[in-house]
């Protein structure tokens, strides 16, 4: 076999990690160890699963465990070693001749890049002054476009000015005369407004003084018509009894009881106006002193 063909037996004790001088139990655990590291299953999730080193290391686990196969490997491992040792270094010979190659490779790409960027370059910065001349040119040529449009945009806003004022001051000539015409004719709707409530206010009045009026006729009326069913009350009793000296002998003087200043008093009374005996308490008349009940209070004395 020569040194340029990789040998066919596998040097175990260099898989497993071990010397020669290893005993059972350094076998044992180094298996284990690299088993644990190589198997398929502790492969990442997603990566490609290749068993070729989980089978190097079983195989040289299963030679180096059993005894008779051990010593018939290590009776050959000296030649085997040297073998492994002359195609590692052929190996290592041609992978640094290879990396020579690829630099070399890669020095004369990065020439011819460099060359190229050159050329690019070169060409980039002619671009580039064709560009700036061009642009200058069209810089002048604008310049002079926006000078002329500045002239006449000038011109325009004289006239667009002037035109504004004099819109301006039209706006403003209707404006002051539309205001004058609303404030005419708010004026016009207050004063309609004042004398609608002003009509409204007298109508009212009058409607009020026409219920006053009505209200005091038909007060005089029951008055006069409870006057007399006293009096016919009053002659009654006097023939039946003789009657003792009425506390309300004012009634037919009073012209009509008032709303207010009615007095609360305790004790028996009967109610002038519908005969009703009040056991416990009455009102009397501030005037007049004449008792009534309260519903009578409240029905008939209204001013």
């Amino acid at each position: 076999m020569d040194q340029f063909t990789k040998p066919r037996v596998s040097d175990y004790y260099a898989d497993l990690e071990l010397s020669q001088q290893a005993n059972a139990r350094d076998i044992k655990r180094a298996f284990h160890r690299l088993a644990r590291k190589y198997h398929p299953d502790k492969k990442a999730p997603g990566k490609s699963v290749d068993a070729y080193e989980f089978r190097k290391v079983r195989e040289a686990y299963e030679c180096l465990i059993d005894a008779a196969k051990r010593a018939a490997y290590d009776a050959r491992y000296f030649d085997l070693c040297d073998q492994w040792t002359r195609y590692k270094q052929w190996e290592n010979y041609q992978r640094k001749d290879e990396e020579r190659r690829q630099a070399e490779e890669e020095q004369r790409a990065a020439r011819k890049r460099a060359e190229q960027e050159r050329k690019a370059a070169e060409a980039e910065r002619m671009r580039r002054m064709e560009q700036e001349r061009r642009a200058a040119e069209e810089k002048a040529e604008n310049e002079r476009i926006r000078r002329e449009k500045e002239r006449q945009a000038e011109e325009r806003s004289r006239e667009a000015a002037q035109r504004a004022r004099e819109r301006q001051e039209e706006a403003a000539r209707e404006r002051i005369r539309r205001e004058k015409v609303r404030e005419a004719e708010r004026r016009s709707e207050e004063a309609a407004k004042k004398i609608r409530i002003e009509q409204e206010l007298a109508a009212q009045e009058r409607l009020r003084a026409i219920l006053i009026e009505e209200k005091q006729q038909t007060a005089r009326r029951s008055w006069a018509q409870m006057r007399e069913e006293a009096d016919r009350r009053q002659a009654a009793n006097r023939r039946r009894t003789k009657p003792a000296q009425p506390a309300y002998t004012r009634l037919n003087e009073c012209f009509h009881h008032p709303d207010l200043g009615w007095v609360m008093k305790n004790g028996p009374a009967n109610c002038v106006f519908c005969g009703v005996t009040r056991v416990k308490w009455s009102f009397r008349c501030p005037e007049c002193s004449a008792p009534a009940c309260p519903t009578c209070k409240a029905r008939y004395c209204l001013f």
